[in-house]
């Protein structure tokens, strides 16, 4: 009896010595991993508009079609400079009252630039300003900017001229074209209100409205200059009617 309570005793004494000992030698905690880093964010696919392609219309008022005189209604040269107006033979449509009037230029300028607009039958200036050297690449004419408001079904001509030398102005480097504000059929104003803006300038362009396809594929273009297809699709607008390829790599277009 009396062994048992020993060795009862002992095995507490025996559980107590092993308790503290067992705290003692605990296993230290381990270091979490830090985080993964989040994976890259995938770049936005480039817009990539609808099919562009120009119907020219017919039906212009008066029965007026201009023809180009010489080389220098739609461009001309000096020392390699050459200035073009962004706008097909004869006369193109605008649905807008103040829009945007493109010309390009293949090298930069150091003579200034001067932009006139003027009523083809009255030939009553509208508009006339000089402006600073232009670089090259396309350019906008905003008639918004400029105050300048065209009337329905009347044609005007508006013209670009690089002044090479004020004494002979027989020099000047100048583009010119004509241009008509017509109001959109209600059927084309109803089929806008429900287009995105990517597909706008097709649908501009399938109904006649140069000016007002051109300006909207440009816009597109300003906001985001590096997007190629929209580039490309404003390169196959102008060879559509024998402007020839336009810049790509310009940088955001710039009134003069």
């Amino acid at each position: 009896m009396l062994m048992k309570i020993l060795f009862a005793m002992g095995g507490v004494i025996l559980t107590s010595s092993l308790g503290p000992i067992s705290a003692q030698t605990s296993i230290p905690a381990t270091t979490p991993a830090p985080p993964l880093p989040p994976p890259p964010a995938l770049s936005a696919a480039p817009t990539v508009p609808k099919p562009v392609i120009f119907h020219p219309p017919g039906g212009f008022s008066g029965g007026f079609l201009p023809n180009r005189i010489g080389g220098g209604s739609r461009g001309d040269k000096a020392d390699g400079l050459f200035v073009q107006a962004l706008v097909p033979d004869g006369i193109a449509l605008t649905s807008q009252a103040q829009p945007s009037l493109y010309f390009r230029q293949t090298q930069p300028a150091k003579e200034p630039c001067e932009v006139t607009i003027i009523e083809s039958k009255s030939h009553a200036p509208v508009f006339m300003r000089m402006a600073p050297p232009t670089s090259a690449g396309i350019h906008p004419i905003r008639l918004a900017k400029l105050n300048v408001q065209l009337k329905p079904d009347i044609v005007y001509r508006w013209n670009v001229a690089i002044i090479i030398d004020p004494q002979n102005r027989s020099q000047d480097v100048m583009a010119d074209g004509y241009i008509e504000r017509r109001d959109a059929p209600a059927d084309l104003v109803r089929q806008l209100s429900q287009t995105p803006d990517q597909d706008k300038p097709a649908l501009y362009a399938e109904n006649g409205f140069w000016y007002d396809a051109l300006q909207s594929l440009s816009d597109q273009i300003d906001r985001d200059p590096k997007n190629v297809p929209l580039r490309h699709e404003r390169d196959h607008l102008l060879q559509q009617v024998d402007l020839g390829r336009a810049k790509t790599d310009a940088g955001p277009s710039k009134s003069p």
